[in-house]
């Protein structure tokens, strides 16, 4: 069974790598951009996501 962790983190890679594709493909952004907005919509949101998550259901 998918937990909601691993949903959050699949949704944010996928949309991640959507994110860096579509901006390689359609933009003449530089790779260092493109990597950087990869790895905060691939890692950085995730973790505050499922922070905000884990802390609204102690609530």
């Amino acid at each position: 069974m998918l937990s909601r962790e691993n949903a959050v983190i699949l949704l944010c890679m996928a949309a991640g790598l959507a994110l860096a594709y579509g901006g390689r493909v359609l933009t003449e952004l530089s790779d260092t951009v493109l990597i950087g907005a990869l790895l905060t919509v691939g890692v950085v949101v995730p973790q505050l996501l499922n922070g905000y998550f884990d802390a609204s259901e102690e609530a």
